[in-house]
């Protein structure tokens, strides 16, 4: 009865998403006062229909539809649905094939690795790297459930443009978990309020160095140190030439970024939203065709 209930909601919210009122939307962004009445109207539904504790759930459409994840439903529905990030998941369709090896820098609670996992099959690989220490049992129980523990590899580090186990400092989100990062060599979490702690960290080129697997595609989602992140990265990308998907957070790094892969030879698309940052960069090696 559970998964019936919850399938009906989802369908519900799906509805209230979709395009056929989008219209009335549209109408209530323009006025705030109502604006402000729905979302409140929103969260109380939600509050009042969801339960309050983590359920398992199985995702209901996109490319991890059909897997498993134990979620918070009143915040974490995205994920439910399989909506969260449309263009990293179609572009990580793209740039995969079954048997790939995928980097998943700033994993959170293993949504892409699963959907990863799942695509690649079990003849692929998913690096799953992670700093925040209530994540890392996320991860594991969501690739466990799966059946996907053979093929998700969870690194408990952050990556970052250096190697340190002594630590370096990682300044946790407070809710969602996604929103901590490193706070180190003047980058700033860009949402992160929580408190600061050490964390381990590792640089992508030491990893790749001692035995890691050769990457064909590459997400980094670190809430604003992901120059710090491709630093680290040089040589992986000059020997591996993985397609890369990376979140960029403000104007001074996304031009960084452009300058240093172009000297790569690198190809980037940028997907720019109206508020203009965040934005997503997809790039791929002029010589990977």
């Amino acid at each position: 009865m559970k998964s019936v209930y919850y399938s009906a909601l989802a369908r519900a919210e799906m509805i209230l998403k979709g395009n056929a009122l989008a219209p009335l939307r549209h109408c209530l962004g323009r006025w705030r006062l109502l604006r402000a009445v729905a979302r409140r109207s929103v969260r109380g539904i939600r509050k009042a229909l969801l339960p309050k504790n983590p359920e398992w759930v199985q995702v209901r459409g996109g490319l991890a539809q059909g897997i498993w994840l134990r979620l918070n439903l009143r915040d974490e529905a995205v994920y439910w649905f399989g909506i969260h990030e449309p263009i990293v998941l179609d572009s990580l369709k793209k740039l995969s094939a079954p048997g790939s090896v995928f980097y998943d820098v700033g994993a959170h609670l293993g949504f892409f690795s699963v959907s990863a996992a799942k695509f690649i099959g079990p003849q692929g690989m998913v690096m799953a790297f992670e700093a925040e220490r209530d994540n890392w049992a996320r991860i594991k129980e969501n690739a466990i459930r799966n059946g996907f523990e053979d093929r998700i590899a969870l690194v408990e580090a952050a990556a970052w443009s250096h190697s340190s186990s002594t630590g370096i400092p990682f300044k946790r989100g407070r809710w969602p978990r996604a929103h901590g990062g490193v706070w180190a060599d003047g980058v700033i979490p860009v949402l992160a309020e929580g408190e600061v702690e050490s964390v381990p960290a590792v640089s992508l080129d030491d990893y790749f160095r001692m035995g890691g697997r050769r990457p064909d595609a590459l997400k980094i989602d670190v809430e604003g140190g992901e120059c710090e992140v491709l630093k680290g990265a040089a040589e992986l990308l000059c020997a591996a030439r993985p397609a890369l998907i990376c979140e960029v957070h403000h104007e001074q790094a996304a031009e960084w970024i452009r300058d240093w892969l172009a000297r790569k030879g690198y190809l980037l698309e940028w997907h720019v939203p109206e508020q203009l940052y965040p934005r997503l960069l997809v790039a791929q090696a002029a010589d990977a065709g």
